[in-house]
């Protein structure tokens, strides 16, 4: 597997994965999954569980599970994944069990510091990759760092896609990490994204679709505990792309004091080889 083409296959899971979501935002409309969701993106800060599968076209399926907290007063964040890759690439990396520690900041615009056992070929061992999403984004000839703003690093950032919901419905009542909570399913509408904030116009096209299913499970203080999503992405990506993902949001107000890696121990990934072509 090249640099450019395991970069790219990790990139797009997690391009995908930050696609879906974010805290922050107006609640657009009177829905008791909008509210929840801007309840929830108020505590600022939780810590999070996530399991998700990327279907690409002609690359196949692979999926990643891992957790992480967020800190909404700083916006950034951590995370650990482990991916399950495609049987043509399971023999191509060096390891049984793939995986990646992530750390994110949103301070200014959305940058990504991410260390794996599959970089060890093209980068010295225990090195981060630094990855600005705008600026690739831009390169790629997509303006993602708008999507991807300072307001939007949250990796729970569903929650802003939550705050699109349109006929939301219950469902039942269930138990989530111990905590009684009701279940709705609802779709979210992207046009209603798109219509109160330019940015998610380039989602809409992204998705090619007018709306999307979910599900959320929300407990008696209107916190949303877990959520699912299917996406479909791929009319400016070239390739077409279903991804299924679920979060629990849980521990809100931990703190959370996440520092991005020093200068030293950083390779900037437009420095690579065969990155930037």
């Amino acid at each position: 597997m090249t640099l450019r083409r395991s970069l790219a296959l990790l990139s797009l899971a997690l391009c995908a994965s930050a696609l879906v979501g974010c805290a922050g935002g107006d609640t657009l409309a009177l829905d008791p999954v909008a509210k929840a969701a801007t309840t929830t993106a108020d505590t600022m800060s939780s810590r999070f569980t996530f399991s998700a599968e990327l279907t690409a076209g002609n690359v196949g399926s692979f999926s990643f599970h891992g957790n992480g907290v967020y800190d909404g007063k700083n916006k950034s964040g951590w995370m650990n994944m482990h991916f399950v890759l495609p049987p043509a690439y399971q023999l191509q990396v060096p390891t049984s069990d793939p995986s990646m520690e992530m750390i994110f900041d949103g301070s200014h615009g959305l940058v990504m510091y991410m260390r794996s056992s599959l970089f060890d070929k093209v980068v010295p061992t225990g090195k981060w990759v630094k990855m600005d999403v705008g600026k690739l984004a831009k390169k790629q000839g997509m303006d993602l760092g708008g999507i991807m703003n300072a307001n939007q690093a949250d990796p729970s950032q569903s929650l802003r896609m939550l705050t699109a919901s349109s006929g939301a419905r219950v469902t039942g009542s269930e138990r989530i990490r111990g905590v009684q909570t009701t279940h709705y399913a609802f779709n979210i509408d992207f046009k209603k994204l798109a219509q109160n904030d330019k940015q998610f116009k380039q989602l809409t096209d992204l998705t090619g679709s007018a709306s999307t299913p979910a599900e959320a499970w929300i407990d008696a203080k209107g916190r949303v505990r877990r959520l699912a999503l299917t996406m479909k992405i791929g009319a400016k990506l070239g390739t077409l792309a279903t991804m299924t993902i679920t979060e629990d949001l849980y521990d809100f107000g931990a703190q959370a004091r996440v520092t991005p890696p020093s200068g030293d121990l950083v390779v900037d990934f437009s420095s690579l080889s065969g990155s930037s072509s």
